[in-house]
């Protein structure tokens, strides 16, 4: 599953999911492709696999909220509330995420380096 190196791995996967966030964004809530919730989905599997239950969770949330609203005839604005909140805690999260890689990346960089 990672790349010889992990935290180049995890890079790339935030990569991914902020690059279908912002897919997302420009699309909005109510004209979301088929291939946007396809990767929402692809991308909260493969955050389950790499360990990350909280940020997976959210990815099949916020995906699952999106097909459901898709086929609804009247807009809910409280659907349109739930999914700009696990929008804006998808952002936070991968935020976290690549700080913490970066912070794992200098440790083994330093690790490696000694002596």
């Amino acid at each position: 599953m990672y790349s010889e190196n992990k935290e180049v791995y995890f890079e790339e996967l935030f990569a991914d999911i902020s690059s279908v966030l912002e897919d997302l964004c420009q699309s909005g809530f109510h004209t979301v492709h088929d291939s946007t919730l396809e990767e929402l989905r692809e991308k909260g599997e493969t955050a389950a696999r790499c360990g990350m239950q909280y940020l997976s969770g959210l990815l099949l949330a916020l995906q699952g909220e999106l097909f459901q609203n898709r086929h609804k005839i009247s807009r809910d604005k409280n659907t349109d509330s739930i999914c700009a909140e696990y929008y804006t805690e998808l952002v936070e999260s991968i935020e976290l995420g690549r700080e913490k890689t970066a912070y794992d990346k200098g440790k083994n960089y330093y690790s490696e380096n000694r002596g």
